[in-house]
């Protein structure tokens, strides 16, 4: 995976700060506009999670969804056809290996397409 580079055109839809970190979510307008119609994300999905510390950027939270990516994952793991990467604030992968400790998280929302912000962007208004 790599960093999107069409970040800059992507609008934040969810502020989940508490005290001086959290968390900033970004989409693509269309990807909104698909939660906001009800319907399934489509593979090539990506979604920016912008992590604070101390009021400071410190990474980055990428979510793509692909086809068939899900299959490699034991089925217990699995969170659809969601990949995830962590990535420094210069958008370089950072090698810390984060894949079992966001799967076990969405694991608990496949409801929600295994994510923890699809009603805050159904409900994002520009």
């Amino acid at each position: 995976m790599t960093f999107p580079k069409d970040f800059k055109q992507m609008v934040m839809y969810g502020d989940y700060r508490r005290g001086s970190g959290g968390e900033l979510a970004y989409a693509l307008k269309e990807t909104i506009d698909i939660a906001k119609a009800g319907q399934p994300l489509p593979p090539g999905t990506r979604l920016v999670l912008e992590i604070y510390e101390n009021g400071a950027l410190t990474s980055y939270f990428v979510m793509e969804k692909g086809v068939d990516w899900g299959l490699e994952v034991e089925e217990e793991k699995r969170t659809g056809d969601w990949h995830f990467q962590q990535f420094g604030v210069n958008g370089e992968v950072n090698r810390t290996s984060i894949a079992e400790r966001c799967e076990s998280c969405h694991q608990g929302q496949e409801s929600n397409d295994f994510m923890f912000t699809r009603e805050r962007m159904e409900a994002y208004l520009p």
